[in-house]
């Protein structure tokens, strides 16, 4: 039987669960079975298409995709069907940055014109730490209009170089830049003498095993991956070869292996992690939760990291309880509106404030 009751969940009193074919009294559900009907009311009600992945204690307890990775063709999703991650990829980026710094091939108070020369001289005091904390002012390329498909790297970095304007003094203001992320690409390029989709293949997909993750390029535009879409179901899919702001496909399998590895100092260490993690400082002395490619949130039980991604008919949603090595991985395909609600829900049957469903709305 469908359970439609998932709304009702915070008005209605929680009443013990009677399930089963033998019909067993006080039948206590695990929190991977709530998770299972808050999924199928999203999908049956809500319109979620995508996929869900679910960590407690750095074990997963709830993993399941819904609908279709292809409308047109009816191709049903799989857990190994990459999504666009969109801004989620920032973190890699970020990643990648201190990797260098740690490497000595980079450093963080390094002025960008060291690297991208060709950047106008109102760049002079903007540095790497500037781009990755959205700090440095430089103009979003959405904001300059020069977004088309095909788009590339060097699109964007010409089109800053003409522009030759900063939005304000670096470190005084943040103001989110997908250019900046792009520039921290162009950086890694440089330092350590890869092009970026090479770097993120031979540095991370490659050695930890996330097989189906690549860098959207011309080489793997006819990769197996999902497509986007409106709420209408009308094609609305990636077309840009961006990368450092956005660019990558994923699994939710693979993003969990990726914080797995992130978290267990496999590929930066402890003390360069904390960096990630912790909020910038703005000039005046004002402190913006905003680390290195991470949100940074706090509740009664301590820290948590998240970021949200969303471009075209894409909508992400990743969360870090650092506290509990908790995670929550959503990757939607159709424009799906209500990710920061499903994100809500899911978060109270992971702290326990939802354990059951309602007997009368089974």
């Amino acid at each position: 039987m469908k359970i439609y009751a998932i709304l009702f969940l915070l008005i209605f009193p929680l009443s013990k669960a009677v399930l089963g074919q033998g019909k067993v009294a006080n039948f206590n559900l695990s929190k991977g079975d709530v998770i299972e009907d808050v999924m199928f009311h999203y999908y049956d009600e809500e319109g979620f298409n995508g996929s869900v992945l679910v960590v407690e204690k750095n074990e997963i307890i709830y993993q399941n995709t819904f609908g279709f990775a292809d409308f047109e063709n009816k191709e049903p999703l799989d857990a190994n069907t990459p999504f666009y991650l969109a801004s989620l990829a920032k973190q890699f980026t970020a990643a990648a940055i201190i990797k260098l710094a740690e490497e000595k091939k980079l450093y963080l108070d390094d002025q960008v014109r060291k690297f991208l020369p060709y950047l106008p001289k109102t760049y002079d005091k903007v540095k790497i730490y500037h781009l990755l904390t959205h700090t440095g002012g430089v103009p979003d390329y959405f904001a300059l209009e020069i977004n088309h498909p095909g788009l590339t790297n060097m699109d964007v970095y010409k089109a800053l170089i003409d522009h030759k304007n900063l939005d304000f003094v670096p470190g005084n203001k943040y103001r989110y830049s997908n250019s900046g992320y792009v520039l921290l690409a162009l950086i890694i390029q440089v330092a350590s003498g890869q092009t970026i989709d090479q770097y993120f293949a031979n540095e991370i997909f490659k050695p930890f095993g996330m097989s189906h993750s690549f860098v959207y390029t011309k080489a793997t535009l006819n990769m197996a991956r999902v497509k986007g879409y409106t709420t209408k179901f009308k094609l609305d899919d990636y077309n840009l070869y961006t990368v450092g702001d956005g660019g990558i496909y994923s699994t939710t399998n693979d993003i969990n292996k990726w914080l797995e590895v992130l978290n267990s100092g496999k590929f930066i260490s402890s003390s360069s992690l904390e960096k990630l993690y912790t909020p910038l400082v703005l000039s005046n002395g004002r402190v913006r939760k905003y680390g290195y490619g991470w949100e940074i949130g706090n509740n009664l039980d301590g820290k948590y990291v998240y970021h949200t991604g969303g471009l075209v008919g894409f909508r992400n949603y990743l969360e870090q309880q650092i506290y509990s090595d908790n995670r929550i991985i959503i990757l939607s395909n159709n424009s799906f509106p209500n990710i920061l609600a499903l994100r809500n829900i899911l978060i109270k049957v992971l702290d326990g404030r939802l354990s059951e469903i309602p007997e009368d709305k089974r």
